[in-house]
């Protein structure tokens, strides 16, 4: 009696230990399994927004190299970027791919910083004009000479700046050696405020050339390098001289009395 006892104390043992042995196995795939769940939940939440022919060049840097070369496999969806990652990988080393997206990254941080300096500018230029505005307000509510005369300094300073501008922003989309009339008639205007000489020297090389609309006029080529000279600009004088004695002495005689 007391062998069989003890058999079945051994049996039951041996039972009570297998089934130890599965609960802890299935415990440990468990984990595994919520782990791996996790992993992947994390890796399609980071990702599931974005198609990988959608993937920018900039979010591309933050991807692994395995999973760059994956996503430009695709030869009729890949992203733009792929060409130039490919080139890169399969022609010279991926330490040129590197350094092209240091060099784009750079590219982007100075547009983003020209944009900021550009927007903080503008701001600036908004305060200013405000700030001009509650002065013009406050001298025209005074109503007394000198607020007046004051307002009238302020309107001719902006309206000096406004024509500035026009005049750079015309210079630079013109080319003043191959001139139309009405452009010639533009410079005209610029010249007649008094505040451009590089306008008269502009129209006195027109009318000293052949190579405009306007026909030789020596008088007025003159007139406009001897305008130009009179507000500052003291380079024109070698073409008062050349031109000064091909002039005939009835025209000379003219532009002496206009400009004594």
């Amino acid at each position: 009696m007391p062998a069989a006892i003890s058999y079945t104390q051994s049996a039951n043992h041996r039972v009570v230990y297998g089934n130890y042995v599965v609960r802890r196995t299935i415990v440990a795939l468990a984990i595994l399994l919520v782990v791996t769940v996790a992993s992947f939940a994390t890796v399609k939440t980071a990702h599931s927004e974005t198609l990988p022919s959608k993937i920018s060049e900039a979010d591309a840097e933050n991807l692994s190299n395995e999973l760059k070369t994956y996503i430009c496999a695709d030869q009729f969806s890949a992203p733009g970027w792929c060409k130039s990652y490919r080139a890169a990988k399969f022609g010279s080393s991926i330490s040129d791919w590197v350094k092209s997206q240091k060099a784009a990254r750079k590219v982007r941080e100075a547009q983003a910083a020209a944009a900021k300096e550009a927007a903080r500018e503008a701001e600036l230029a908004e305060a200013k004009r405000q700030a001009l505005a509650a002065e013009e307000a406050a001298l025209a509510a005074k109503n007394d000479p000198a607020a007046l005369a004051r307002l009238a300094e302020i309107k001719a300073a902006q309206e000096i700046e406004k024509t500035s501008k026009a005049w750079t922003s015309f210079l630079a989309e013109t080319d003043v050696s191959n001139l139309t009339m009405a452009q010639i008639m533009a410079i005209r205007e610029f010249a007649a405020t008094g505040n451009f000489p590089e306008a008269n020297e502009i129209l006195g090389y027109a009318y000293s050339t052949n190579k405009g609309p306007t026909p030789i006029n020596l008088a007025e080529a003159y007139r406009q390098y001897g305008q130009a000279y009179m507000k500052g600009l003291k380079r024109v004088k070698p073409n008062l001289d050349r031109i000064w004695p091909k002039i005939p002495r009835e025209q000379q005689m003219a532009l002496l009395s206009e400009f004594k």
